[in-house]
This record gives C-alpha cells, sequence and structure tokens, in this order.
C-alpha cells in the first residue's frame, strides 16, 4: 500500500505557484502527496477553496487572513464564506501574530482579527494553522483563552521551553525544509514529541543553503520527511506513518485517498 505524505502547511494560491499548478497537482497525485493549501486573505481563501473542490482527495482548503493584512479583515465577510463554503473548508489558516511586522501593522490590530478567526474556528470546530513569529508567548496566551480542535503552530520558531508549553496543550508542530541544514531546526525537532510532528513546505518560499534559493513547490516536503527520519532514528516508511497519522489527528478526520 502506498505511503502518503501530508504537506501541512503550503499556500497553492501565490502567484508564483500559478503557472506550476496543474504540474504540481499531477505529480502530487502520482507521489500520493496531500496538500493543505493556507490562505493570507480573503482572495486567496476564495482560490483555494476552488483548487480543493477540483481536487477533493488531493488539497484541504484553510482559509484565513494572515496577520500582514490583518487590516482588511472584514469580519462578516470572512464567517459568510466560511458558514456557505463549510463543505469545502477543511482548517482555518494562515492565522496569528507577526512581532516582527508589528511596527507596520500593530500587534493590537493583528491580535483582534487573529481572535474573530479564532472564535470562527471554535464555533465551527475547526483546525487552525497558526503564525506565530517573535509573537510565541502571546499566540499561546491567546490560543489559550479558547476551546479549539487541532492547532498547528506552523513552521516553529520560539524556544524549547515555548514549545513544551505547547506541547503540553496538546498543540502540533511544523517543521520544514530547514531541518534539512539548520541545526537549530534539528535540535528543537529533536525535543519536540514524535506523535506532534508535522511537515511542511510553506511553498512558494525560497530555501537557501542546499536548495539553492528555488521557489519551493509541495514536493519539497519528501526532503523534510527524510530529514525527520534520520533525526527520529526510524526508517522513511515508519516515519511517513508516524506523520500521516498526525496529520488526520490534527484535523480530526481520516485522510481518504481514492
Amino acid at each position: 500500500m502506498r505511503c502518503l505524505l501530508v504537506d501541512s502547511h503550503s499556500h497553492l494560491a501565490e502567484d508564483e505557484l500559478k503557472p506550476l499548478l496543474e504540474s504540481i497537482l499531477i505529480s502530487c497525485r502520482k507521489s500520493g502527496t496531500i496538500i493543505f493549501t493556507n490562505s493570507s486573505n480573503l482572495q486567496s481563501s476564495i482560490q483555494n477553496i476552488a483548487i480543493a473542490e477540483s481536487n477533493r482527495d488531493l488539497v484541504k482548503a484553510f482559509v484565513g487572513v494572515h496577520p500582514w493584512e490583518a487590516q482588511h479583515y472584514d469580519d462578516k465577510a470572512f464567517n459568510d464564506l466560511v458558514t456557505d463554503k463549510m463543505e469545502h473548508v477543511s482548517g482555518i489558516g494562515e492565522i496569528g501574530l507577526d512581532g516582527k511586522y508589528s511596527s507596520i501593522i500593530p500587534l493590537e490590530t493583528q491580535k483582534e482579527t487573529f481572535e474573530r478567526q479564532l472564535e470562527a474556528a471554535e464555533k465551527h470546530e475547526l483546525p487552525i494553522s497558526v503564525h506565530s513569529r517573535r509573537a510565541q508567548d502571546h499566540v499561546l496566551d491567546i490560543l489559550e483563552t479558547f476551546s479549539l480542535g487541532g492547532v498547528l503552530l506552523h513552521w516553529f520558531s520560539g524556544s524549547e521551553e515555548q514549545m513544551r508549553r505547547g506541547l503540553d496543550s496538546g498543540y502540533f508542530f511544523g517543521f520544514g525544509p530547514t531541518v534539512v541544514y539548520s541545526k537549530g531546526a534539528k535540535r528543537l525537532l529533536g525535543k519536540c514529541d514524535q506523535d506532534r510532528v508535522l511537515v511542511e513546505t510553506d511553498s512558494p518560499v525560497h530555501y537557501g543553503a542546499c536548495f539553492e534559493n528555488r521557489v519551493s513547490t509541495p514536493l519539497l516536503v519528501y526532503s523534510v520527511a527524510y530529514s525527520v527520519s534520520n533525526i527520529f532514528k526510524k526508517s522513511l516508511e515508519e516515519t511517513l506513518n508516524i506523520i500521516l497519522e498526525n496529520s488526520q489527528n490534527y484535523i480530526g478526520r481520516r485522510i481518504v485517498w481514492r
């Protein structure tokens, strides 16, 4: 039986991937790669839903407004979209806080947008994919005030203590291509509970080092999984099964491959 692999955080609706989208989907279907495609605003949320509608077994749409777009958040429009398209919405993301951008978009504005979307996730019992760069403690404080299902701290770059706090709350942690070459990312992964690890590409992010700053796609997730297997000290097949099980636990349902 084929081992499926989930890219838990990608951005298929980004302009940089649009010329590649058809070939990405064909390759992912052949390789058994499931994509959780995240959004940055209302427009990309609508586009991701359309991609998921046409590729139901392959693509799961997460809708959301990124903290960089927090000032443009429209609560009614967002909630109407979630309600109207609930059949095709698998989660809420990418949402959260970004301390690096607080001088451009005030943290209070980001916080209000984040909390409104958490309310929608709580109401509809949807998993969330969270951005927390340079705001990990603030994010954890806010998350703890909600009753949430699956929580993924995507591309987590906080401390071991902050990660332990998230693990104690039952959260999942996303590790991407940086675990192939970054000692810090490898060390953090080594401290994470294996049943809380997810893998991601955050494509179309450009990664340096061994990836030569090329545009990434969801297929890069296999390099991530291989690095994870080395750190887990398990075979690649065992690691793929762990990641698939974790991914299903995160979204709260089995992933059915047709």
